[in-house]
C-alpha cells in the first residue's frame, strides 16, 4: 500500500509539472521525424522498420532519462527527501513506487503510439507512395515496440541508480548520456570490429549467455527484430538486467546516510 501512494503521488506531480505531457510530445514528434522527415527510409532501407528502430533506438533510452532523472535527486534538490524518510515509508518502496510510476507514464505512451503510427502509415499510403516499401507483419511490428520498451525500463531503472548519487538534476541526466554508448552507432561499430578480431560474422550462432550481454546494444536488438527466439532473448535479458538494477539501487539507497538539515 505505501508503494501505491508513493506511485500516486508521482503521477500526480508529473501531472502537474506537465512531464507526461512533454513526455507523449517527445514520443509523438519522434514518430513524426520517422514518418515525414528525411529519417525514413532511403535506398538502403530494407523495409519500413529500419527507420522506426534506428531511431526509437536512441530516443527510447533518451525517454527512460528524461522520466526518472530527478527520481531521488530531485526531492534533495528540492529538500524534501529528509521529509520522505523521515515517514514509516521503507526506501524500497519509495524507489519502487517511483519505478512503477515512471513506468505508467511512459509505456501506455509508447505502445500505443508506435501502433498507431503502424496503421497510419498503411491507412494514409505513406508506405507506398513516399517510402515504396510494404509494411512489415504486425508481429514484426510489436516485436520492436516490445524491444524498445524494454530498453525504456532499463534506462529507468538505471537512472534511478544515478540519480541515488548524483548531486543535481542535469548531472543525473548527464551521466545517464554516457550509457547510451551501447545504443549509438558507435557501440555497433566496437561490436562489428570485435567480431572481425574474433572472426564472428552473425549473432545466430552465439551462446544465449553472450547475447544476454549483447541485449544492450542496437545492433544486436536490431537482428533481433527478425528472429523471435533471439527478440525474446533480447526482452528477457533486458528486463532481468532492469531487475538487477533495480535491486542494486535498492540495496544501495537502503544503507545510503541522508543528512538531515537542521
Amino acid at each position: 500500500m505505501k508503494m501505491i501512494a508513493v506511485l500516486q503521488r508521482e503521477l500526480q506531480e508529473n501531472l502537474r509539472n506537465y512531464k507526461v505531457i512533454f513526455l507523449l510530445m517527445f514520443i509523438f514528434g519522434g514518430i513524426l521525424m520517422a514518418l515525414y522527415t528525411e529519417v525514413g527510409p532511403t535506398a538502403k532501407s530494407s523495409n519500413v522498420l529500419d527507420p522506426f528502430f534506428e531511431l526509437f533506438a536512441i530516443l527510447c533510452p533518451m525517454i527512460g532519462i528524461l522520466a526518472a532523472m530527478d527520481s531521488v535527486v530531485g526531492e534533495k534538490e528540492k529538500g524534501t527527501l529528509e521529509l520522505v524518510l523521515s515517514k514509516p515509508l521503507p526506501r524500497s518502496s519509495l524507489l519502487m513506487g517511483k519505478y512503477f510510476a515512471y513506468v505508467l507514464m511512459i509505456i501506455p505512451l509508447l505502445v500505443a503510439e508506435l501502433i498507431a503510427a503502424y496503421y497510419w502509415a498503411q491507412f494514409s499510403g505513406i508506405s507506398q507512395y513516399r517510402w515504396h516499401l510494404a509494411m512489415p507483419p504486425l508481429s514484426q511490428w510489436l516485436t520492436l515496440v516490445a524491444i524498445v520498451s524494454c530498453v525504456a525500463l532499463f534506462f529507468v531503472a538505471i537512472t534511478i541508480l544515478i540519480s541515488i548519487f548524483a548531486p543535481t538534476t542535469a548531472t543525473t541526466a548527464l551521466a545517464a548520456l554516457v550509457f547510451m554508448a551501447p545504443a549509438h552507432p558507435l557501440g555497433g561499430e566496437f561490436l562489428s570490429r570485435v567480431g572481425q578480431i574474433l572472426h564472428i560474422d552473425s549473432f545466430g550462432g552465439l551462446p544465449v549467455a553472450v547475447k544476454f550481454f549483447l541485449s544492450i546494444f542496437s545492433k544486436f536488438q536490431k537482428f533481433a527484430l527478425t528472429s523471435p527466439g533471439d527478440a525474446l532473448v533480447c526482452c528477457l535479458s533486458l528486463l532481468t538486467m532492469t531487475v538487477l538494477v533495480l535491486l542494486l539501487s535498492t540495496w544501495i539507497f537502503e544503507h545510503q546516510n541522508v543528512a538531515f538539515r537542521n
